[in-house]
């Protein structure tokens, strides 16, 4: 049988293999699912958990289970430089001195590197089962303060265009695939504070009571994530809302316009076709001054009736 390599930690991070595993000491291990079909058993997670870890279902969702003596959960990444989409998938199985997370999908290896970068701020001489999972769970919400800025700085140059009344044909396009990224984002954080809050809650009595601080802490700041998060989304349909109301008011604007104009020429067009009817006995056809007379008449009422409008504030 394959020997899978973990990390023991006892002052230093050392590698281990399955048969050197020692429940006693705090260990970690990030493995495949293939991997993970060879040591279930030796670990004691139930077949169940390892079937949910290899459903090719993409859930946006996360979860978490408890078991007799281990939690079992499944947590979907997302990515936030470019377009922010699922990415990452992975298991995490917590019990006594254990942290083992399954990698079921992730393509550039940011879940190792995320492990191994955490572990960089702690003191492995101190270092607790707690705060190592803290550790790892902080890093899958590093930086997400700065992308809900950058998130916050489209929405508000899509309100000052609209304010200065510079519409963009792509508005909709674009604040479509802003709300969706937040929406992505408010169930990323959905599943993160689930978590925190299960873990918290210690319901096997596998952590140290006075580390649970870690896990509320993880929750208040993730919490506090899906509070911007969900400020935005109120933030991008006022802003949707706005773009919606300047382009009524343009189109007002136009057909108050066009309702004008079709007043002004109205009696214009009375005018004409009174005096387009051409019978015998009309005094004014015969009359030397009459086609002078009809234009006078009709450059009058334009003038009334353009004074008209302004003075009602209508032009």
């Amino acid at each position: 049988m394959k020997q899978t390599m973990y990390y023991q930690i006892q002052n230093e991070i050392s590698p281990i293999t399955l048969k050197d595993y020692n429940p006693d000491i705090l260990t970690f291990g990030i493995i495949t699912l293939d991997e993970l079909d060879e040591c279930y058993e030796s670990f004691g997670f139930a077949l169940a958990t390892v079937m949910e870890c290899k459903n090719d279902t993409h859930e946006i969702h996360g979860e978490i289970e408890v078991y007799d003596d281990y939690h079992f959960g499944i947590i979907t990444g997302i990515e936030t430089k470019h377009f922010i989409r699922v990415q990452d998938r992975i298991g995490i199985y917590i019990k006594s001195n254990l942290f083992l997370i399954v990698v079921i999908e992730d393509q550039d290896d940011s879940m190792r590197v995320e492990l191994f970068e955490s572990l960089k701020h702690v003191n492995l001489s101190k270092v607790t089962l707690e705060r190592l999972i803290y550790g790892f769970l902080e890093r899958l919400i590093l930086n997400n303060y700065s992308s809900l800025e950058k998130i916050e700085e489209e929405i508000s140059d899509h309100e000052d265009k609209i304010n200065d009344n510079r519409l963009d044909r792509n508005f909709n396009y674009e604040i479509t695939g802003i709300r969706k990224r937040l929406l992505l984002l408010d169930n990323f954080y959905e599943q993160l504070i689930v978590i925190g809050e299960e873990l918290e809650e210690n319901a096997i009595d596998i952590f140290c009571a006075d580390n649970l601080r870690y896990f509320k802490l993880f929750t208040d700041r993730v919490t506090r994530l899906s509070n911007n998060t969900r400020m935005l989304q109120d933030y991008s349909d006022h802003v949707r809302d706005s773009y919606h109301a300047q382009l009524d008011y343009n189109l007002n604007n136009i057909m108050k316009m066009f309702t004008v104009v079709t007043t002004i020429f109205l009696p214009l067009t009375l005018i004409v076709g009174w005096y387009g009817m051409n019978f015998t006995y009309m005094p004014e056809l015969h009359w030397k001054y009459g086609y002078l007379f009809v234009i006078i008449i009709s450059i009058i009422v334009a003038i009334l009736c353009i004074f008209y409008f302004k003075k009602k504030k209508f032009l």
